[in-house]
């Protein structure tokens, strides 16, 4: 099972005071035991180091956390670019969440985000969204 993460799951999953990390983390060890392959836009993945680039330390330990959660990181092609433009100029949503529901549509995996106008938008485009 491919699932392509919004950068609030991954922030959530990194910062021990974000509202959402015990349900993020609660995901990642589910995921784990289901041998699930989670994925993030490198769009997404930029949103979420945004926090720790203010210190090189910690970009680094982030850096070393993504990557002991088993998250690939997908770099968007020019098709991905052109369905981001689409999803943008039909919904409320920011460019990476567009980028986000684009590469979950491009990749065939489910989406996974906290945000439900990101929600929203993908159940309208029929992408499976949790």
């Amino acid at each position: 099972m491919k699932l392509l993460l919004d950068a609030d799951v991954l922030i959530g999953a990194l910062d021990g005071d974000d509202s959402h990390h015990r349900q993020a983390r609660e995901l990642f060890t589910s995921w784990r035991e289901q041998q699930a392959t989670p994925l993030i836009s490198v769009v997404n993945l930029t949103e979420v180091l945004i926090a720790p680039a203010a210190d090189r330390i910690r970009l680094a330990t982030a850096r070393e956390a993504i990557a002991a959660l088993g998250v690939s990181v997908h770099h968007p092609n020019e098709a991905i670019g052109v369905h981001a433009a689409r999803l943008r100029h039909r919904h409320p949503i920011s460019i990476p969440d567009a980028y986000c529901i684009a590469t979950a549509k491009n990749t065939g995996s489910t989406l996974i985000s906290f945000d439900r106008k990101v929600l929203r938008a993908a159940e309208h485009e029929r992408i499976t969204a949790r």
